[in-house]
């Protein structure tokens, strides 16, 4: 992607797509975005173009429609925490830096947890609130009536 040239009419395409206006709480994955997806806006291109640009205009996506849904959602925050795959993407984090000079940005290392164990903690952490009889959830971030206590335990029948 940092070899690449940004394509301008195939990132207008991507950004069309209606995921990214829709209001959070929200989630998405493959299910969403995968190579069919991409393939269907690279046909409606007039020409061609390098892998490297589509690799470019994918990690500018990525990197517009974060710092948008930060500018729409999360006016006032200072400081965004990478982890995942992303949080090895050097080009990722410099756009992200770039289009956000005032937002500083890091992965979840700096403090201490490994980008790649983010999700088996909070499933542990999720654990441990249920275990614990607490809520798990946040309810304007998941969109739930109020606090819930998260989960359910299945024991093994007796042999």
């Amino acid at each position: 992607a940092q070899s690449g040239r940004v394509n301008q009419p195939l990132l207008q395409r991507l950004l069309a797509e209606p995921y990214f206006a829709r209001l959070p709480p929200k989630s998405t994955g493959r299910d969403t975005f995968n190579a069919a997806w991409l393939d269907a806006a690279l046909a409606t291109l007039s020409h061609a173009i390098e892998a490297a640009d589509v690799q470019a205009t994918l990690s500018e996506l990525t990197a517009t429609s974060v710092v948008q849904a930060l500018h729409a959602h999360a006016q006032g925050v200072q400081e965004l925490i990478a982890c995942g795959g992303g949080a090895r993407n050097t080009d990722l984090l410099a756009r992200l830096g770039r289009m956000a000079p005032g937002l500083t940005v890091r992965a979840s290392k700096h403090y201490g947890l490994a980008v790649d164990q983010v999700e088996a903690v909070a499933f542990a952490w999720l654990a441990a609130r249920f275990t614990q009889r607490l809520p798990g959830n946040v309810a304007g971030v998941t969109g739930a009536l109020g606090p819930r206590v998260l989960g359910v335990l299945h024991l093994a029948a007796a042999r």
